[in-house]
């Protein structure tokens, strides 16, 4: 009965001890050990960890407590989630966390615990975010976007009430921890932030994830340090969500559905204590588009859907960006009128935009990014001969640097091409999309290439 099971355990606590080569005996030993620490004399005895995780009992509170300690997860987590929901265990995103800092940390906690996931470990089968999951992640979002508009007004009714507390505008809360995060940190997070994008943009996803992977757990540590300045913290939560956001999509670029999304959902939750609501809103959009990519365009519409409920406070560029978004969803249901239509509303903020003051990570969407995704919509919906001039306008007006993106427009290019009578041009820009692939690395591009393959051989 205390022997080790043959068949692997589910329990989230076998996660733990598998993640960390731990025995039984280790990690009762591990709580044993950080119990003392917490001044509870504590026997290690590994049948009893083999009993919470067989057995379904739940240990008392001074062994998760302890545990808690030696997991680096904050104590609070065992009061606001009950066993075993807050070991960072999960393989999804962990459910029940509150929409707090604190909760923000934990899944952010959590998603770096789970650690890059392998394509053996990340099948397009098995994705979080899918069907009832992404619809409670909808629900979870729109009850904390309403929590938020009713603390606003509460706090615009009592604005002129006299609380006896000075919270002057960007008076730090608590006295910043010195020499942690200062001005020239933040700019240095930040400015590597735009730089995993470019590098994104030229060499694709696999080739910044792990980058992006430890400038999270710097970002998690320093957060953990605060709470800072108020302008400061919030560019920290700004970066970290920002990162979390490129994780997801580097992770969509290299074909890991699974790791994708727990970056965007946490990403989102770390958006969303930044009240930063155009960041958020594009992080939908990158699991709208990740759902599309995927064939779940029903999800995919019910994420930029999600969208829509703050889309209200971005610039007319970073709604642009969203109609396409729902111009794909659309096309992948098959429903050209409702594509037309996002696609023409995404032309009209698209030139209306102007000089609007956009967030930095937007700098891609432009007229060349509108052509590519009009004709790419086009294309899914089975009218090549329109979809094949927007993509070739597309190239004509792309930034030469943007490599990945060049490789998968040409490839859908040439797949116009083919489609609309025209070989001998589909052969050529099929061609040009294999030179460029050999510069950057991405499973979609390969998987453009691939779909080229019957054209050609026909």
């Amino acid at each position: 009965m205390t022997r080790e099971t043959a068949q692997a355990s589910t329990h989230p606590l076998a996660y733990v001890r598998r993640s960390r080569g731990w025995s039984y005996q280790d990690i009762a030993r591990v709580i044993a050990d950080n119990a003392r620490a917490l001044g509870v004399p504590m026997a290690a005895r590994r049948e009893k960890i083999w009993r919470w995780e067989h057995w379904g009992v739940v240990p008392e509170r001074d062994s998760q407590r302890a545990l808690a300690r030696a997991l680096g997860v904050p104590g609070e987590e065992i009061d606001t989630r009950p066993w075993p929901q807050w070991l960072p265990a999960q393989d999804g995103m962990p459910s029940g966390l509150p929409w707090t800092r604190a909760g923000s940390l934990s899944a952010l906690a959590s998603l770096l615990d789970h650690g890059p996931r392998g394509d053996h470990d990340d099948p397009a089968g098995r994705p979080v975010a899918v069907g009832p999951a992404l619809h409670e992640a909808v629900a979870d979002w729109t009850a904390a976007v309403a929590r938020g508009a009713a603390l606003d007004a509460d706090a615009d009714t009592n604005s002129g009430t006299d609380t006896g507390t000075d919270t002057g505008a960007g008076e730090p809360t608590v006295r910043p921890h010195p020499g942690v995060v200062d001005e020239q940190t933040l700019s240095w997070l930040e400015s590597g932030l735009l730089g995993l994008r470019r590098l994104d943009d030229r060499l694709g996803g696999a080739a910044v994830q792990h980058r992006v992977e430890a400038d999270l757990g710097l970002a998690l540590g320093l957060l953990r340090h605060g709470p800072y300045a108020r302008t400061l913290e919030t560019r920290l939560l700004r970066t970290a969500a920002g990162l979390a956001q490129l994780g997801g999509w580097a992770a969509t670029d290299a074909g890991r559905p699974y790791t994708a999304q727990r970056h965007f959902l946490t990403g989102l939750r770390l958006a969303d204590n930044a009240q930063d609501l155009p960041l958020a809103a594009s992080i939908w959009a990158g699991l709208s588009l990740q759902a599309v990519l995927a064939g779940r365009p029903k999800d995919g519409l019910a994420a930029v859907d999600a969208a829509g409920s703050v889309a209200a406070a971005a610039t007319r560029r970073t709604r642009a960006m969203l109609a396409t978004r729902r111009a794909r969803a659309h096309a992948g249901l098959g429903d050209e009128m409702a594509c037309r239509s996002a696609l023409d509303e995404a032309a009209q903020l698209l030139d209306a935009a102007g000089t609007d003051d956009d967030p930095l990570w937007l700098y891609w969407f432009d007229d060349a990014e509108l052509a590519a995704q009009t004709g790419t919509a086009l294309l899914d919906l089975g009218l090549a001969h329109e979809g094949r001039p927007e993509l070739e306008r597309a190239l004509k007006l792309q930034n030469r640097a943007y490599l990945r993106d060049r490789a998968i427009y040409s490839a859908r290019a040439a797949s116009a091409r083919f489609r609309t009578g025209d070989p001998d041009g589909g052969h050529e820009l099929g061609q040009e999309a294999l030179r460029l692939a050999q510069y950057c690395g991405s499973p979609r591009l390969t998987a453009a290439l691939n779909a080229l393959r019957p054209a050609e051989d026909g």
